[in-house]
């Protein structure tokens, strides 16, 4: 069971990472992502929540929602991989592409607590993650509309998740049955 809620918790990061893009989005930094998050905070750096919006979902398009999601998440995770290979084939180590991003992020993008070579090796390995982004997107969409979801439907179900526990638990339900072949199958963690 906590097996299944760490995975199921995992599925909904993913899908709040990605599920909640418009589809005329432009091709965003991680840096840009989290600088609009950031600027979306209220009086008292509280986190204004956008309104989820009131979906009905039946159990079948809560089983075609969690198809998606999973697909989704698969995507996710390649795509996760080919951007740790760009950087890393840009000569940088993931830790030290983070260090740099995280210190432009807090205005501090003229550090010189970088050399000039890893700057420029930032730069490059940015704009082809930038580059790769658009064809994440196009192969996520295209991974929940082989699902047999529309994408617009999808977000809503995706924002609507995130606040409605009664929801959360029948997309759960779902994804347990999906993957209870697979967990029963896992010897349990020590």
């Amino acid at each position: 069971m906590t097996n299944t809620f760490k995975i199921f918790s995992t599925l909904l990061l993913a899908v709040a990472l990605i599920g909640c893009q418009s589809d005329d989005s432009t091709d965003e930094t991680p840096q840009q992502t989290q600088q609009q998050q950031s600027q979306q905070q209220g009086p008292m750096g509280q986190m204004q929540q956008q309104q989820a919006p009131d979906v009905d979902v039946s159990d079948e398009e809560a089983a075609t929602f969690a198809d998606a999601a999973m697909s989704a998440q698969q995507v996710q995770m390649q795509a996760q991989k080919q951007m740790m290979g760009i950087i890393q084939d840009e000569g940088l180590d993931v830790q030290t592409y983070q260090k740099i991003a995280q210190s432009q992020q807090m205005g501090q993008g003229d550090s010189t607590q970088f050399s000039d070579s890893q700057m420029e090796k930032f730069d490059a390995a940015t704009s082809s993650i930038q580059e790769l982004q658009s064809e994440i997107r196009d192969s996520v969409s295209k991974a929940i509309e082989d699902a047999g979801m529309k994408m617009q439907r999808f977000q809503d179900i995706s924002r609507a998740a995130q606040q409605d526990s009664a929801l959360q638990k029948q997309i759960q339900q779902q994804i347990q049955e999906k993957m209870g072949g697979q967990m029963q199958q896992q010897p349990p963690q020590n």
